[in-house]
C-alpha cells in the first residue's frame, strides 16, 4: 500500500527506536493531530452553547413530564428545538470522527505491519490479576493515545 511506504519513509528515524518508544512517539503525533482537529471543530464556543441549550431543553422537558402537564404544543416545540440542536451538534461532531477514522484506516495496518508479533511491554508480575501480561502494539498504542488525548484536552481546555 502506498501509505505504508510513505509512512515508512516519514517515520524511518523513529522506527529505529525501541518499539515502546516508537509507538509512543507515533501515538503522540497522531493524537496531537486529533486534539487539534477536536479543538477546531468540537471544543468551540458554538458547540458548548449548543450543549448548554440542549441541557436546558432537557430540563424543561423533564419539568413538563414531572408536572404532568398535558401541553402537547409546548412539549412538541421543545422536542423540535432539541432535535434541531442535536442535528447541529452532530454536524460538528462528524468532522473529527471522519478524520479519526481516516487516520485509523491508514495507521493501524501500517503499525500492524511493522510490529505484528512484537511484545511491546510486559506488566510487572507484582501487580495483582494482570501481572506478567504481555501487551502487543495495539494495546500500547491505545494506552498512549487515550492518555495523551486526555492530557491534550486538559491543556486545551485549561488555556481558556
Amino acid at each position: 500500500m502506498i501509505f505504508n511506504s510513505l509512512l515508512n519513509i516519514l517515520f524511518s528515524p523513529i522506527l529505529g527506536l525501541p518499539s515502546y518508544l516508537a509507538i509512543f512517539i507515533i501515538s503522540l503525533f497522531f493524537t496531537s493531530i486529533m486534539v487539534y482537529v477536536n479543538k477546531k471543530f468540537l471544543w468551540t464556543k458554538e458547540v458548548k452553547e449548543l450543549q448548554k441549550k440542549m441541557k436546558e431543553i432537557e430540563k424543561k422537558i423533564d419539568e413538563l413530564k414531572k408536572a404532568k402537564k398535558k401541553s402537547e404544543k409546548t412539549l412538541m416545540k421543545l422536542l423540535e428545538k432539541q432535535s434541531e440542536y442535536m442535528s447541529k451538534y452532530m454536524q460538528h461532531a462528524m468532522k473529527p470522527l471522519l478524520i479519526s477514522i481516516v487516520i485509523a484506516i491508514i495507521i493501524i495496518p501500517w503499525l500492524n505491519e511493522n510490529y505484528k508479533n512484537a511484545t511491546i511491554f510486559i506488566i510487572p508480575s507484582f501487580i495483582p490479576l494482570i501481572g506478567g501480561l504481555r501487551l502487543t502494539w495495539i494495546w500500547w498504542y491505545i494506552i498512549c493515545s487515550l492518555t495523551l488525548s486526555l492530557i491534550g484536552k486538559i491543556l486545551v481546555e485549561g488555556r481558556k
